[in-house]
């Protein structure tokens, strides 16, 4: 079995003279929660929909669990479960008729059939709604039937799409903790794309930020702020703003005030803070403390794709 879930090499896809997807590298792990995150337009949808053999790259290759969503698109689809922006329920079904519906695509024994159905319905919080139509249901209630669906058939990997767009906080909190269990106990690999960075950066192994079609950056989120320009946080003493507007700085080093003693220095280059170090104490200005700053994935997505 292949390590990884998706292998992705010089993915591109262009429609007439407009290139949706342009040379995109990365691997996802089997296991793991892969977030791909990027501002409406990037690329995301166009990416997913090759994934699962509904649109043929232009250029370069892709596989998911070891197949070719072209050539073995039915088979890549019957081992991933598929959430994606439109949730395609039927609306004059009820909810118990449309996993029914989505059992029986699936191939489900009856016994199979009302176990898994019925898990489902629990894991999603919709057991009490099952008879209900989906016509009447909300676009949060709608959002979790669609996730139960795509759990019917127990797939190995789930490719979702903003799965908790409309969700209360307390739902989202609950589709949260089932994305961990089911990759962490279930060893289900999670593929999602999502605009809410704080989810990404809570729930997700790694990341993946697309703009303009570009993979713009790529690792873990709780690191990935780090790999652009470092901060530090200065707290000095007997610090004149006129003076330290002054002093002469290594290169590409930007020092500004937080509000009293506080001042914020970024840096190109981490090593060189001990040199701005010395010229603060050579202009007899006291630096009482220097705090490596952490830099959110927001912050980070933000300069990468320009706050689009």
């Amino acid at each position: 079995m292949d390590s990884q879930a998706v292998e992705c090499h010089g993915l591109s896809r262009l429609f007439g003279a407009r290139t949706a997807v342009s040379g995109l590298e990365f691997n996802v792990p089997r296991g793991s929660v892969f977030g791909f995150l990027g501002p409406n337009g990037a690329g995301k949808t166009t990416t997913v929909r090759m994934m699962v053999g509904m649109l043929r790259p232009s250029a370069g290759s892709i596989r998911v669990l070891g197949l070719d969503p072209i050539s073995q698109g039915e088979l890549v689809r019957s081992r991933c479960g598929v959430m994606l922006d439109n949730v395609g329920l039927y609306d004059r079904l009820t909810a118990l008729q449309n996993l029914n519906f989505a059992a029986r695509i699936a191939r489900l024994t009856e016994d199979e059939k009302r176990q898994r159905v019925e898990e489902a319905f629990h894991r999603v919080d919709l057991w009490d709604r099952r008879n209900d139509r989906v016509s009447g249901f909300s676009k949060g209630m709608r959002q979790k039937l669609g996730l139960a669906r795509a759990l019917i058939a127990e797939p190995e990997m789930l490719i979702l799409d903003e799965p908790t767009a409309g969700l209360d906080p307390a739902s989202i909190v609950m589709v949260r903790e089932l994305l961990v269990t089911l990759a962490q106990e279930s060893g289900h690999t999670i593929f999602l794309c999502t605009h809410l960075l704080a989810e990404a950066q809570r729930i997700c192994d790694s990341v993946a930020i697309i703009q303009n079609g570009h993979l713009v950056a790529i690792g873990n989120p709780n690191k990935l702020g780090n790999q652009g320009i470092p901060n530090f946080r200065l707290t000095l003493s007997g610090c004149d703003p006129d003076k330290i507007g002054k002093l002469v700085l290594p290169r590409d080093a930007q020092l500004s005030p937080l509000g009293g003693n506080e001042w914020r220095v970024a840096v190109a280059d981490p090593t060189v803070i001990e040199t701005i170090v010395a010229t603060l104490v050579d202009a007899h200005i006291g630096v009482r403390a220097v705090i490596p700053e952490q830099v959110s994935l927001e912050e980070e997505y933000l300069r990468l794709v320009g706050g689009e």
